[in-house]
C-alpha cells in the first residue's frame, strides 16, 4: 500500500530500500574508515541537516539526504574509497541548499579537500546556469579534479535514476541538459582519469536508456496535448 502522511515517504517497500541503503554505507564506512571516523561523521550530519522533517524531501517525500547516501555508495561500489572523497559525497548539497555552510565552515569540519570538492560542485546563487557558456565552465572546472568529477557524475546518475518522480516539463529539460552537457562531460573524464573509467563508463551507459526514453514520453505527450487542444478548438466551433 501507498500512502503519504505530512508530506512524508510512506511507501513501505521504498522505506525499506532507503534504510537498507543508509545500513549498508554505516557498514562501508566503518569497515574502511571506522566507526569515528570523518565519513561517519558526515553521514551524521547530513542526516540531522537533510532530513525531510526539516523540510528537505525528494520528489517521492523521502528524505533528502538518501540521495547523498546513495552517491557515496556509488563511488565505493565503483572502486573510489577515498576517505576526502567519500566525505565530499555525503556533504555535497550541503553549501547549496543549506544555510550558513560555506567551505570555509566545512574545511574546519572536515577538511580542506572536501570541503574542496564540495565548493566545486555546488553551483553558485549569482549565476545562470541555463547559459550554456556558464554550465560548460562551470563542468570544465570540475573535470579538473578527478574527485569532483567523480562526486558529480555519481550525483547526476542518481538524480537521472529518480528522476520519474518529477514532472514531464522538468524531466525533459533534466534529459536535453544531460544529454548536451552532460554525457560529453562523462566521455572527457572517462579519458582523462583511466583509473575510475569504469565509473565514468557506467553513467554513459546508464543514463543514455533514460533520456531516450523521457524524451520518447514527451513527444507523446505533447502530440496527445496537440490532439487534445485540436478536439477542444473543433467542439467550440461546433457550438
Amino acid at each position: 500500500a501507498v500512502f503519504r502522511e505530512s508530506g512524508s515517504y510512506c511507501e513501505k517497500g521504498g522505506k525499506n530500500l532507503y534504510q537498507s541503503s543508509r545500513l549498508l554505507l554505516e557498514r562501508r564506512i566503518a569497515l574502511l574508515y571506522g566507526a569515528e571516523s570523518l565519513p561517519m561523521a558526515a553521514l551524521d550530519l547530513v542526516m540531522k541537516e537533510m532530513c525531510a522533517i526539516r523540510g528537505f524531501r525528494r520528489f517521492d517525500g523521502s528524505d533528502f539526504y538518501m540521495h547523498c547516501v546513495d552517491v557515496a555508495n556509488f563511488l565505493i561500489s565503483y572502486g573510489i574509497t577515498d576517505r576526502d572523497a567519500i566525505v565530499g559525497a555525503l556533504l555535497h548539497d550541503m553549501i547549496e541548499d543549506v544555510p550558513g555552510y560555506t567551505e570555509e565552515g566545512l574545511a574546519v569540519l572536515f577538511g580542506e579537500k572536501p570541503a574542496r570538492y564540495v565548493s566545486l560542485v555546488s553551483k553558485k546563487p549569482d549565476c545562470d546556469y541555463h547559459d550554456p557558456a556558464v554550465l560548460t565552465g562551470y563542468l570544465d572546472e570540475i573535470s579538473a579534479d578527478v574527485y569532483a568529477a567523480a562526486i558529480k557524475t555519481a550525483d547526476r546518475m542518481h538524480n537521472m535514476s529518480t528522476l520519474f518522480e518529477a514532472g514531464i516539463e522538468k524531466r525533459y529539460r533534466k534529459a536535453i541538459e544531460t544529454e548536451t552537457y552532460f554525457i560529453p562531460f562523462f566521455k572527457q573524464c572517462r579519458k582523462r582519469y583511466p583509473r575510475y573509467e569504469s565509473l565514468f563508463q557506467a553513467a554513459k551507459t546508464h543514463i543514455q536508456p533514460l533520456i531516450f526514453e523521457i524524451k520518447s514520453h514527451y513527444a507523446d505527450y505533447c502530440e496527445l496535448s496537440r490532439l487534445r487542444e485540436r478536439n477542444e478548438a473543433d467542439q467550440c466551433a461546433d457550438l
